[in-house]
């Protein structure tokens, strides 16, 4: 019996599982890195620094599984979406990577707005946002010219992971929509844009379906992890989708709440419906005929750990603080938490935008903030999630995953805000887990995604239920939120970030 692995390169940390083909995990392994910050505003990470992490990750979860090398068939990818990492003629990185977070470019982003123009609704299906590839790229172009003239390839940072695994260069359409040079509805990259914006037409990769294999692992990627040139790597998912497929969000009607570093709510659809007023996201899936609707917002678990670590200073683990905020009433005593703290994409899409704590008092302690700044990502999600009433798009079932969906308050606030029932699966490792279905799928294993799902996820029974006090406590609290936003927003441009 051949064995799978997935590999996830987020923000914060990649993690490697191994897992047989029904799923049962054999050994998980993660290496934590970090975001720098060389000046406000700016986002980048070292993907050397990635690939060394990946390096060790592998080779500890392969000695953990016990396995041999030659008996894994496949690897999978995912990792956060939107960055930009770009080559020179050498295949060598001209630059640290520019990653998600990065609000540098909201002058690019404007201007690359005003070039799509029409394209925004015909092909894009989604506005540009800062810290997307096309905006980096815009950004490098006006401000670092001889860096930009240096550029030969770019890709996505994934798909530096599976460079460095197999020596191609390429990416998947779930993770190529979100650079904003994507026709999400074509399904190609959209040269007019890119002519128009004046950007190399020259340095896009090739794209293919997230379970197509891409190659086998290479002789210089053996030697360093161990593994065997035997094993297939298939092409991989941005993260959100991957999370999707770890999880069986895979049909209409199936939403998932993913709240890691950044947060999300996903929604799937059978066609590629789009927000006209571009608050939310479109993007392709990992399933061939099916795309998602998405809030993806770029504040998430980063706020409490923003919290945890840098105000509170607390170095009790994450689920101690779950409970603590759970000892505060929901809507945490009137205190409330816009959690802006890296600027947001939706459903504002404000690079300036700031976090906020109002309402505090003499009564407020430290359990209070913790529970306010939890609630406040899902105000925001909240948000998103009125939008896609707008847009009727069905919301029959919501999937809770990520690091919320491992606290016991975090997903009744989810449940109270959200309205509907929260679900979890079994999986230990949503978005490794959706790499490694779709390395089964490239394998063989299964006929497609759909039949790998059916197999490998399973839904735990006993939903976390909404509670009517506090669905109507947060309602009220609801439109508070959006009128303290509208409120101080046009006062955020005014704070320096340089």
């Amino acid at each position: 019996m051949g064995y799978l692995a997935g590999i996830d390169l987020g923000t914060s940390s990649v993690k490697v599982l191994v897992m047989d083909p029904d799923g049962r995990t054999l050994a998980v392994s993660s290496r934590g890195y970090d975001v720098m910050t060389p000046k406000m505003s700016y986002a980048e990470q070292e993907p050397q620094v990635w690939w060394d992490c990946t390096v060790m990750a592998i080779r500890e979860a392969m000695e953990k599984s016990g396995i041999k090398p030659e008996e894994l068939d496949g690897i999978g990818l995912s990792g956060q979406m939107h960055g930009l990492v770009a080559f020179d003629r050498d295949n060598e990185p001209v630059m640290p990577a520019i990653i998600w977070m990065d609000q540098r470019s909201a002058e690019e982003t404007a201007r690359i707005k005003e070039l799509a123009g029409g394209l925004l609704d015909t092909e894009l299906l989604n506005q540009p946002g800062a810290g997307m590839m096309i905006c980096s790229l815009l950004w490098l172009k006006r401000h670092r010219l001889d860096t930009y003239d240096r550029i030969e390839h770019v890709m996505l940072p994934k798909d530096y992971i599976r460079y460095r695994l197999t020596g191609t260069i390429g990416s998947d359409y779930s993770d190529a929509c979100a650079t904003l040079a994507f026709s999400v509805k074509g399904r190609s990259w959209c040269m007019e844009l890119i002519k128009r914006a004046g950007l190399k037409e020259d340095i896009w990769p090739a794209v293919g379906e997230s379970s197509q294999v891409a190659g086998h692992v290479w002789a210089e990627a053996a030697a360093r992890t161990g593994l065997s040139e035997h094993t297939r790597v298939v092409y991989g998912a941005g993260d959100s989708s991957a999370q999707l497929t770890g999880n069986g969000v895979i049909e209409e009607g199936i939403m998932a709440c993913n709240i890691g570093t950044a947060s999300q709510l996903a929604a799937v659809v059978d066609r590629p419906l789009y927000d006209t007023q571009m608050r939310l996201q479109t993007w392709c899936h990992t399933v061939a005929d099916r795309w998602y609707v998405q809030g993806g917002a770029l504040n998430g678990g980063s706020t409490l750990s923003w919290l945890k670590k840098k105000v509170l200073r607390d170095d009790r683990p994450y689920r101690e603080l779950d409970a603590e905020a759970g000892q505060v009433p929901a809507g945490a005593e009137g205190l409330l938490f816009i959690p802006y703290l890296a600027g947001e994409r939706t459903p504002f899409m404000d690079p300036y935008a700031k976090g906020v704590y109002f309402g505090m008092g003499m009564k407020h302690e430290q359990a209070h903030m913790i529970r306010a700044t939890m609630e406040g990502v899902i105000f925001n999600l909240k948000e998103c999630a009125l939008v896609l009433d707008e847009m009727g798009i069905q919301r029959r079932k919501m999937i809770a995953s990520g690091g919320a969906a491992k606290g016991v308050t975090w997903k009744q606030i989810q449940a109270d805000i959200l309205e509907m029932p929260v679900y979890t699966t079994k999986t230990e490792e949503e978005a490794c887990q959706g790499a490694a279905i779709l390395a089964a799928v490239g394998c063989g294993m299964y006929r497609d995604i759909k039949e790998a799902c059916s197999r490998i996820v399973i839904i735990n029974d006993c939903p976390v239920e909404p509670v009517m006090e506090h669905v109507k406590r947060y309602r009220e609290q609801q439109e508070l939120f959006r009128e303290l936003y509208l409120k101080v927003k046009d006062l955020y441009p005014g704070l320096k970030t340089e």
